[in-house]
């Protein structure tokens, strides 16, 4: 059996986590009301975000924005190590200057952008290293919070330097060709998140029948179609609202054709209303990156 887990959204500014799982792991698809990093240190199976799927190797940082649905697939029956950073943009916002933008791989992202990237050894040991230099910080009788908040502005600095040096990545995608159909799948419905997107439809657009398509989706993905079709409308409705729609236009926008049931279906995944969500990311500074230009690449 697989261990289900579902992370509660973070009060703190930022954090890191240094996670090891030595049974069976698995996570349903989310998105959080943070940014969160995530450095592999021992590998896994796939990693799902938005419609893009990655292979998960040792040493690969990985990126999701507050506005990206994604998942984590373990390989099973293997240990799971990873360090995790939450962090919230506002947090940031102050150290980025006019020359260094600390957040541009998070919001500001090439056409071509890859959540993935592979460090370098180099960069692999500096990285762990201010892990483990962070984690000793903790311990300080004096200036621990001080500390930490240097040490965590430093590890940003290299990831954000990771990933500027790497814009011409190419996304990997990985896989069976079963997790190849999916893909295009999840792609699919991304294009189209705005639209009806019947059983009957996806199943067409696959060339599978309806039982088959439901089978190797759950398969894959570890979830169901219409679970990951509602996830990826809180996405999306989160992004409108975050570049400034209305909540109805944000409910339509998404692809919910009942504003009370989007207001129902957001407050149980976000934990708030949409009203508040839209007003929380001006305050958490999501305004400052996701206009009406940049919504797409988002």
């Amino acid at each position: 059996m697989s261990r289900i887990v579902e992370r509660e959204e973070s009060r703190q500014e930022y954090s890191l986590h240094h996670l090891i799982d030595d049974q069976d792991f698995s996570m349903g698809f989310h998105c959080h009301n943070f940014i969160e990093v995530y450095l592999s240190i021992s590998g896994g199976r796939d990693f799902i975000i938005d419609d893009r799927i990655y292979n998960i190797r040792p040493g690969d940082l990985f990126v999701n924005n507050t506005l990206e649905a994604h998942r984590v697939i373990a390989r099973e029956g293997e240990r799971y190590e990873r360090y995790v950073w939450e962090f919230k943009p506002s947090f940031v916002l102050p150290f980025c200057t006019e020359k260094t933008d600390l957040l541009h791989y998070v919001y500001k992202r090439p056409e071509h952008f890859s959540n993935r990237v592979p460090l370098s050894r180099e960069q692999f040991s500096e990285l762990t290293g201010l892990c483990s230099a962070y984690e000793q910080a903790e311990k300080a009788s004096y200036g621990s919070d001080v500390l930490r908040r240097v040490l965590y502005i430093e590890m940003l600095t290299l990831i954000a330097g990771a990933y500027h040096d790497s814009e011409d990545v190419q996304r990997e995608e990985g896989g069976s060709g079963n997790m190849d159909l999916i893909g295009q799948l999840m792609e699919y419905i991304t294009g189209h998140i705005s639209e009806d997107l019947s059983l009957d439809r996806l199943a067409e657009q696959a060339g599978l029948s309806k039982n088959h398509l439901c089978k190797v989706f759950r398969d894959q993905t570890g979830t169901t179609v219409n679970r990951y079709i509602v996830t990826r409308r809180i996405a999306e409705a989160k992004m409108l609202l975050a570049g400034g729609s209305s909540v109805t236009d944000a409910c339509y926008g998404s692809g919910f054709n009942d504003l009370s049931h989007f207001i129902r279906t957001f407050h149980h995944a976000v934990g708030v209303t949409p009203g508040k969500f839209a007003s929380q990311a001006d305050k958490d500074g999501i305004y400052y990156y996701i206009g009406p230009e940049n919504q797409k690449r988002a």
